[in-house]
């Protein structure tokens, strides 16, 4: 399967108050749009083709009724005052191969669903996207997206977006707490048919760790008895805690609504 980092989204109680925050730390943090038929609307980071979305609830009577969407689902009932990251996607251009290469691997498979989103400036943006039916106490699998235009057309749209004043930001890495080191990257793997790297001891994590190579953003799976890793888990189980961001002009590490973020120079 060829595949490709997307997004990760942010389950956020007030993504405009994390823009504020985000863009004091030369995050260059933007507003999205609204979802009309979700109930739903976001703010995004853009680092080229790969971002950050935060997602929050514009009507919540509204997203409880959705059937269709696992993630607009996932956010209705993780949904706190605080905020976490919650789930990612990863970017396919033949959204009807994946699918079939998906169930000949025995995945069951949730769509297509097809999405959109008016810009604030008034562009409409078209997606789809499918979901794989999963065991919600894990480490949510990702779901997949292909996007409406071509990735030559998106390009220098996003490079006018992806300017930061905190330096040139590349997402590198997206680390992951999960219960179960080996059986996590076995999982992952047989999934995603992607290369892992060796384990090693994180000593600044107080964790085992393990990568997932993946264009426009690698996995880091951390599983540990003690530090952030231990918290993650025990607060909010097997979800993403930490963005790593490469090509910053000073390095620093920041917290915004529960979810950590690692800049680099």
């Amino acid at each position: 399967m060829h595949l490709s980092f997307d997004h990760l989204v942010h389950f956020s109680p007030d993504p405009i108050s994390a823009q504020k925050e985000l863009n004091e730390y030369g995050i260059n943090v933007i507003k999205g749009g609204t979802h009309e038929k979700w109930g739903t609307f976001n703010t995004l980071a853009y680092f080229h083709l790969s971002y950050i979305e935060w997602l929050g609830l514009r009507d919540i009577t509204l997203a409880q009724t959705v059937t269709d969407n696992d993630l607009i689902q996932q956010l209705v009932n993780e949904h706190t005052p605080f905020g976490h990251f919650g789930r990612f996607a990863l970017r396919t251009d033949d959204m009807d191969l994946l699918i079939k290469e998906l169930q000949s691997k025995s995945y069951a498979v949730k769509g297509p669903v097809a999405g959109s989103r008016q810009t604030t400036d008034g562009e409409k943006l078209q997606w789809k996207m499918c979901f794989i039916e999963a065991d919600h106490d894990s480490l949510p699998l990702p779901f997949f997206i292909e996007w409406g235009e071509p990735e030559e057309k998106r390009k220098p749209k996003l490079a006018a977006l992806s300017s930061h004043q905190a330096g040139q930001l590349q997402l590198k890495n997206i680390y992951c707490a999960v219960h179960n080191l080996e059986k996590s990257i076995s999982k992952w793997t047989k999934l995603l048919g992607v290369q892992a790297g060796k384990s090693y001891k994180d000593s600044l994590l107080d964790a085992r760790c393990q990568k997932l190579y993946i264009n426009g953003g690698n996995l880091i799976f951390c599983s540990g008895t003690q530090g952030v890793v231990h918290d993650t888990l025990k607060q909010v189980g097997e979800r993403p805690f930490l963005v790593e961001l490469d090509h910053a002009l000073t390095s620093q590490q920041i917290t915004v609504q529960g979810a950590s973020f690692k800049l680099n120079k």
